[in-house]
């Protein structure tokens, strides 16, 4: 069964936009919580717990990278720039 590159990117594309989601999550939190240093036991628990929940779409999007990339034959970092741009991340200068 060959894989099509359009099925790839879609679903690419959805773990770059739920890691996206757990990002914005954790930046929203740690506003919410302040100063780290004044953090409370409770709040580096809830913290804690937070970044726990959002390296799942990372690691999932890490891996499908790895394993599309090979699987495609296509360049991982090509195929992460292809779904970046996808999702409207703009490259650092010296990515461009």
């Amino acid at each position: 069964m060959k894989i099509e590159l359009s099925d790839v990117l879609d679903e690419l594309i959805e773990l770059q936009e739920a890691t996206d989601e757990a990002h914005a999550e954790l930046t929203r939190l740690q506003e919410e919580l302040g100063d780290a240093a004044q953090w409370t036991d409770e709040q580096h628990v809830i913290w804690r717990d937070a970044w726990e929940e959002a390296r799942e779409p990372w690691w999932l999007l890490d891996t499908a990278l790895d394993h599309y990339a090979e699987t495609t034959g296509l360049d991982r970092d090509e195929l992460e720039a292809m779904v970046q741009k996808e999702t409207g991340h703009v490259p650092l200068p010296d990515e461009a």
